[in-house]
């Protein structure tokens, strides 16, 4: 049964707008796939908001190695919420002006990435433990922008520092406009299971709207996830990789429309070619093909008998073997779609 959010908590949709969170669907940001190619590729499925890939203040603003891309890339993107992380409040500033500059539609702060590249550089999650250091980040880069300044955390460092609440209401005290929570701490990474209702801890901590994350797999757990937090919208990562029409089903599922259906094997396999024709288009033959590894991998997930086809799509250097191998195992898995019911499809959500 569909969830409706209390009103007296609800931000109004007029809040919504101006962060970019209308539809109360947003991808998340994720290193190494939330990249111009993919963002486009899920705006042309249809709804939902996209962010940029994590950039490093530092780099964003020296335009160095690739930084340089990810930010032309936003420079023609409309809407664009830009991810940026750092670890002194003056250069985060300074990254925040240049992307507004430059067209970003809202700024948010990364206090949730929980890889180890970027805690030992006192980065990411590593933020929270230093709550002083937060608040400094939150008015410094508040007052060096105009646009909507938002903010993605954790629940806390590990078990014994639950401190996402505090900081939710030091952001408030701030100016910020929005808040993310990812329901686990730093220390579990991607494991056991995203606590929803500690999210609502933070719910209840903070008047600014929320968007839960976390385990998002279905419409079930974005109604489950709304349930157990409060929160006003929900933010997909993973699960959007594997099923990247999740993110438009979501929007009007939680709108309370009827989401179109899960596509079959020839919708799947139009929209991967698509994908990989972006990819290899923006990225360059050998480097685009290095990066579509990852979504071919997802996009075969579920799907029986996927895996000798992964593996020969995945070793190849020449673009057009990829393709082949891709047509022809969404060839067989169409006939053997035809030729089973609905029920018992592999290629069932």
């Amino acid at each position: 049964m569909k969830t409706e959010l209390d009103p007296s908590n609800a931000p109004h949709r007029d809040t919504l707008h101006a962060l970019g969170w209308q539809d109360r669907v947003l991808l998340a940001p994720m290193s190494g796939v939330t990249d111009r190619p993919f963002r486009d590729y899920i705006r042309n499925l249809g709804q939902g908001q996209v962010v940029t890939e994590m950039i490093a203040s530092e780099a964003a603003i020296r335009q160095v190695k690739d930084s340089r891309k990810l930010n032309q890339a936003i420079d023609d993107e409309p809407g664009i919420i830009v991810q940026l992380a750092g670890t002194e409040p003056d250069l985060i500033a300074e990254a925040a002006r240049i992307m507004e500059g430059r067209g970003a539609h809202t700024i948010d702060l990364n206090f949730g990435c929980p890889a180890r590249k970027v805690v030992t550089k006192a980065s990411g999650s590593a933020l929270m433990r230093h709550e002083s250091l937060c608040a400094d980040i939150f008015e410094t880069v508040r007052a060096a922008i105009s646009v909507p300044l938002t903010v993605k955390m954790r629940l806390g460092w590990d078990d014994q520092s639950f401190n996402a609440p505090k900081l939710a209401k030091m952001a408030e005290e701030s100016g910020l406009n929005g808040i993310t929570v990812h329901g686990r701490t730093r220390c579990q990474f991607y494991k056991g299971q995203a606590d929803w209702a500690k999210v609502g801890d933070v719910r209840r901590a903070t008047s600014l709207p929320l968007l839960v994350n976390g385990d998002i797999c279905s419409l079930a757990d974005a109604d489950e996830a709304l349930r157990h937090s409060g929160a006003a919208g929900v933010m997909i990562g993973r699960a959007a990789q594997d099923q990247p029409w999740l993110l438009d089903q979501a929007v009007d599922h939680l709108a309370g429309r009827k989401p179109r259906p899960t596509p079959g094997a020839t919708e799947r396999e139009a929209g991967l070619f698509d994908l990989l024709e972006r990819m290899l288009a923006y990225h360059g033959t050998a480097h685009g093909l290095r990066q579509a590894r990852k979504h071919v991998s997802s996009a075969l997930v579920g799907i029986d008998d996927a895996g000798a086809f992964r593996k020969a799509a995945n070793t190849t250097d020449d673009p057009s073997v990829m393709f082949a191998v891709i047509k022809d195992f969404f060839a067989q898995a169409a006939a053997c779609e035809q030729a089973t019911p609905k029920s018992d499809m592999a290629l069932a959500a």
